[in-house]
């Protein structure tokens, strides 16, 4: 979070008041935060990686106004009342920061609460799933930001960045639907609590066993499995955020058999 500040504060102030400069810092910009994704998903698992980079974007929203919106806002309220002239670039500088501020609220939005939808950061390429709806936040934002000056004639309707950013969406959608795996679509053997327990021992009692219990979770015990199943089955099969990380590398095979063992009654005898 602080070293993405520090780049991206660095960018704003080597280009942002050259020609062209919102176009040039826009794009350094833009290419900053694809970086900072791709390693944040590459370095942490899946639903941390886009907390963080939800995290970095509002950090960087906070200390654009603690580090120049405000104090510029003060130093023309300054200069107003003492009679003096007014630095044009304490306005630039702020209405610059604000106007990254805005863009940045949507990706930061959905960056927030991805961590209730497992199928999004739990993804392999989960990295280009976090640009992507990053991206399409930005684009609707910008349809909100022209439509007031559309309606003031200075410039066109801006329809065509909300439909970028819903067909970016939809197409994100598409991809991510789930299909069927040649694992579900093979036999798995029996999917009773004999062949459930090879599978926790392999993969959930490091976690879950005598010797630890994360979450206060034990899977070792017949009667622990049957009043933790439910959990189980949501956990390492409908959401997949478990082994987390998929640290023990559990196989899609073994997922199928532990929805099977549930959907065919939990059963520990």
């Amino acid at each position: 979070m602080v070293v993405f500040w520090l780049l991206y504060d660095a960018i704003c102030r080597v280009f942002g008041q050259r020609e062209k400069g919102d176009a040039i810092v826009g794009a350094l910009v833009l290419v900053l935060v694809c970086v900072a994704s791709w390693l944040a998903c590459h370095w942490f698992a899946g639903r941390a990686a886009f907390l963080l980079v939800g995290a970095m974007l509002a950090t960087a929203m906070s200390a654009n106004v603690f580090f120049w919106i405000i104090p510029g806002q003060k130093k023309v309220v300054k200069s107003i009342a003492a009679g003096e002239p007014v630095e044009p670039i304490h306005g630039a500088r702020g209405k610059q920061r604000s106007v990254h501020n805005t863009y940045f609220t949507l990706p930061v939005l959905f960056a927030m609460l991805s961590n209730h939808y497992s199928f999004l950061y739990t993804h392999k390429l989960n990295w280009l799933v976090l640009i992507l709806m990053m991206f399409a936040g930005a684009a609707i934002r910008q349809f909100f930001v022209m439509r007031h000056g559309w309606k003031l004639g200075r410039n066109r309707h801006p329809l065509g960045y909300a439909l970028v950013g819903v067909v970016v969406i939809a197409a994100v959608v598409a991809w991510l639907t789930p299909q069927p795996s040649e694992a579900a679509k093979a036999p798995v053997g029996s999917a009773d609590y004999a062949a459930l327990k090879k599978v926790l021992e392999q993969r959930c009692y490091q976690c879950h066993g005598a010797q630890l219990q994360m979450k206060n979770v034990r899977l070792d015990t017949p009667q622990a499995v049957k009043q933790h199943a439910q959990a189980v089955y949501q956990q390492s099969v409908v959401a997949r955020t478990m082994p987390l990380n998929n640290a023990t590398q559990m196989t899609d095979a073994e997922r199928v058999l532990v929805g099977r063992w549930f959907e065919g009654g939990a059963k520990t005898e």
